[in-house]
């Protein structure tokens, strides 16, 4: 007879977490509570539809995607970027396994990447290859406050995608206006 203790229980992780429901993820039919995250803005269709596709992968190829959790995706022109935890806790190879799946399906380029406090680290993510010198914060008179990047000039052609590109997905995920320079 197999006895379950909560010690047990609380070491065990059952899905991989995600912005919506597990059940809405697999189905991709929106309970009323995942619905109004959806109409509130607190979630974008693509949340959803990355969502299902990763429930959809983990179930039929990769049981390992259980180890991390999906926080975001955000596309603009033809990069999809999805913001994950635990990223470190799979093998780097599933990552890319996964991103190629994911092209495949229509999402254009993906890239998978991990959620850090340190803005630089996350930078670093985006703009690999290209390697960051620095990150600042730029105070302006209203208050307001921008991230300035600097980036070798030498590094700018090894950019993966256009500066501009990179400075508008670094604004989105960052919540305020970003702008890369060359040093």
């Amino acid at each position: 007879m197999l006895i379950i203790t909560a010690e047990y229980l609380r070491g065990v992780r059952f899905h991989m977490k995600l912005p919506i429901c597990y059940f809405c993820a697999r189905t991709k039919i929106l309970c009323s509570t995942c619905q109004r995250k959806l109409d509130n803005g607190e979630i974008s269709q693509l949340d959803v539809d990355i969502s299902h596709e990763l429930v959809m992968l983990k179930e039929k190829k990769y049981p390992e995607l259980d180890k991390i959790d999906f926080i975001k995706a955000i596309k603009i022109q033809n990069i999809t970027l999805i913001l994950v935890q635990g990223l470190k806790s799979v093998d780097k190879s599933l990552v890319n396994r996964v991103s190629k799946d994911l092209e495949k399906m229509g999402y254009g380029r993906v890239r998978i990447i991990e959620k850090e406090r340190d803005v630089k680290l996350l930078v670093e993510q985006v703009i690999f290859p290209s390697r960051v010198l620095g990150v600042n914060i730029l105070w302006l008179p209203d208050g307001s406050s921008e991230y300035t990047v600097r980036i070798s000039h030498r590094d700018a052609r090894r950019m993966p995608i256009k500066k501009e590109t990179a400075e508008e997905i670094l604004s989105q995920l960052l919540g305020k206006y970003v702008r890369i320079m060359y040093v």
